[in-house]
């Protein structure tokens, strides 16, 4: 993705210090402090003086790659302004000489009318490749001046969310570079709390003997900020693990459930109704299978005729209650006797039993069902083709057909469909805080 021609030139320029290396200054009006690029000092000059004295504050050793993912003085759409980015800053913790993240300070591109928002600057953090869009917090816990906020959660009762404590360090400046409104060395006193509430962040910045300063910060989609400033999104930090304010992947827990329950009942409802309401034929006959050979032999037996008014779901019950210690195999046709079209199934029936060590046993079963699904409408017969074991005798057998059945085993497995999602769901979800609390120093309370 191009980024768009931006012919604004900068307002004025200022020199460092140390290696007269001039740095354009976007925001004169309000930035003093100034970082270079070149040799990375620090230093404060008025913009708009026309002396242009300078005073080098501080400096950084070396530059701290990879650098800005966002180029100084790019222009783009966040926060509903359109903005400019000014300065650059790497941050860490005293506690921690690892962890780092970027800061990008926000200024208006375009004059506003009126005051300028209460919510400026904006600033944008970065780490990991998880974005946060920071402003001002409207609303955040109260308490006495210069005390600091010592709960480990707070509800915010116009919104409903209910922000944990992730958070407590004291932050470090490791490099800047571009322009800033204030003496960022400054924010090394501060003591700054953060707490989350997905996608939110509400963090606490705080100097000793003053009241601290709260601040709002949003998830953002790496996607959104590419797009707010032009860019190619594969020319920003891929993401790493999960960020303290990401949005879980998946819906809510409190909304899933619902949806569930709600399912489910219209579900029971509908299968009642469908239980209620059918339309149902029974047919049944019972038929004696011939006294067989010497071998084990089969033969063809013809039910009586029955209409069905479909498509129709034929279940079938198969009863041989004669038969012990003896298997039966019957082979089904259920014939159309206008088509000729046939729809088969076998089952087996048998049953044993017996006494072992003083104890008796039982194996097997007198009884097996089918179902036919799809039935069209027309008369039908059975073609019964029974096999069965030598020794059984004469063996009668009955058939049962169910018309419009309702299928009872599609409707268990769609409940047990719908009843895994929530679990999965949940397993999910679980396992994504789980990964976010891993980074954090506080473990989620109960009412998570």
């Amino acid at each position: 993705m191009s980024e768009p021609t931006d012919s604004t030139t900068p307002v004025a320029w200022v020199t460092c210090p140390k290696c007269a290396t001039r740095l354009p200054s976007h925001d004169p009006s309000h930035s003093r402090y100034f970082g270079c690029f070149k040799c990375r000092s620090f230093f404060w000059v008025n913009p708009l003086d026309s002396t242009r004295s300078t005073q080098r504050l501080d400096g950084f050793k070396t530059a701290l790659l990879p650098g800005p993912s966002l180029p100084l003085g790019v222009v783009g759409t966040l926060g509903g302004y359109r903005c400019r980015l000014t300065g650059y800053q790497v941050r860490g913790e005293k506690q921690d000489r690892v962890a780092e993240w970027r800061e990008y300070q926000l200024r208006p591109a375009e004059p506003l009318p009126g005051d300028e928002p209460a919510d400026f600057p904006l600033q944008l953090a970065e780490y990991q490749g998880h974005w946060l869009l920071i402003r001002r917090a409207p609303r955040f816990p109260g308490g006495r001046s210069g005390k600091p906020y010592r709960d480990s959660n707070w509800r915010d009762t116009t919104t409903d969310r209910n922000y944990q404590l992730w958070h407590r360090y004291q932050p470090v400046v490791r490099d800047a570079l571009g322009e800033f409104d204030w003496d960022i060395r400054e924010d090394e006193k501060m003591s700054v709390q953060e707490f989350t509430a997905p996608p939110y962040l509400l963090t606490s910045e705080q100097r000793p003997g003053i009241s601290p300063t709260w601040y709002l910060a949003e998830y953002l989609e790496p996607s959104l900020v590419a797009a707010a400033f032009y860019l190619n999104e594969r020319s920003l930090p891929a993401r790493e693990g999960v960020g303290a304010a990401q949005p879980a992947p998946v819906p809510g827990w409190n909304s899933l459930s619902q949806l569930t329950i709600a399912t489910v009942v219209a579900l029971v409802v509908l299968q009642t109704l469908l239980v209620l309401l059918r339309p149902v034929v029974d047919e049944s006959q019972s038929m004696l299978i011939a006294e067989p050979g010497p071998e084990a032999t089969s033969q063809m037996l013809v039910s009586r005729s029955f209409e069905v008014r479909g498509p129709a779901a034929l279940a079938v019950t198969l009863e041989a209650p004669g038969i012990t210690n003896h298997w039966v195999e019957l082979t089904a046709s259920l014939v159309n006797e206008q088509t000729g079209r046939g729809y088969e199934f076998t089952r087996s029936l048998e049953y044993y039993e017996g006494v072992e060590d003083g104890e008796s046993w039982r194996e097997g079963d007198r009884t097996a069902e089918a179902v036919l699904s799809a039935v069209p409408s027309g008369r039908y017969h059975f073609n019964f083709y029974p096999t069965v074991d030598k020794g059984t005798g004469v063996a009668q057998f009955t058939w049962r057909a169910e018309v419009n059945t309702p299928l009872w085993s599609n409707f268990w497995l769609l409940l047990g469909a719908l009843g895994l999602v929530p679990v999965v769901v949940g397993w999910r979800r679980n396992a994504f805080e789980q990964t976010r609390w891993e980074n954090s120093d506080f473990k989620r309370s109960a009412t998570s």
